[in-house]
């Protein structure tokens, strides 16, 4: 088509695909609200040997998977939630999968841990009493260990605050948004393809190499 065709349908149909957009991204938006928020409090952990040596460094960076595996099994957390008096959390809730994260970098020698829950409050202890836990055992573990290969633990930064982890309410009303003008463009092509066979102008005739007879002025005074 022309460039004249695509502002012709633009001019016609805009309206429909405007309107779907923003009843999409409005109702996104509603269904966002309704839903209970989810905070995240997040904290790193650094692992790193007693004393700088190279070969004792890449020892420590390949047991941090397993030194963080030990956050997550059933003792250990349920050691928190008893060392913390955490009443609005339980272990089995830290081991399902959606509210305990452990990640893992032995480039740094880090560990972060990220703990999730609708309480804001409850994300934060939760988090901070994981870690001070992590670090007294190894504090234990090294007590009874070789200063030449002890591993000190130590916390960056205790969790403070929190984000909002879920709704993403932005992201809901972009994504629906676009959603919702995507099908009303998808409508609009439908019905332009329906009416392709609708003669709309002189010019219309001139592509199908047809002969013109004679043309009937409309009361707009538009020829057709």
């Amino acid at each position: 088509m022309e460039l004249r065709e695509y502002v012709r349908i633009a001019l016609r149909w805009g309206w429909i695909v405007a309107i779907l957009g923003v009843l999409a991204a409005g109702g996104a938006y509603v269904v966002s609200e309704r839903q209970t928020p989810v905070y995240e409090a997040s904290l790193t952990l650094s692992v790193r040997p007693a004393r700088a040596n190279e070969d004792l460094g890449r020892s420590v960076g390949a047991l941090l998977r397993s030194l963080a595996g030990d956050i997550t099994t059933y003792s250990f957390l349920q050691q928190v939630v008893e060392r913390g008096q955490l009443e609005a959390i339980t272990a089995d809730a830290l081991l399902s999968g959606k509210v305990l994260l452990v990640e893992v970098e032995p480039a740094d020698y880090t560990i972060a841990i990220a703990v999730r829950h609708p309480d804001a409050s409850v994300a934060v202890n939760t988090a901070n009493e994981i870690a001070a836990l992590f670090v007294a055992r190894r504090e234990a573990w090294n007590e009874n260990q070789n200063p030449e290969v002890q591993i000190d633990a130590g916390i960056r930064d205790y969790a403070r605050s929190v984000g909002v982890y879920s709704p993403k309410t932005k992201l809901y009303v972009a994504a629906g948004g676009f959603l919702g003008a995507a099908v009303g463009a998808f409508i609009v092509a439908v019905v332009e393809w329906l009416e392709a066979a609708t003669v709309h102008s002189l010019r219309d005739l001139e592509h199908l190499d047809m002969p013109v007879l004679g043309a009937i002025p409309s009361r707009s005074g538009r020829r057709r």
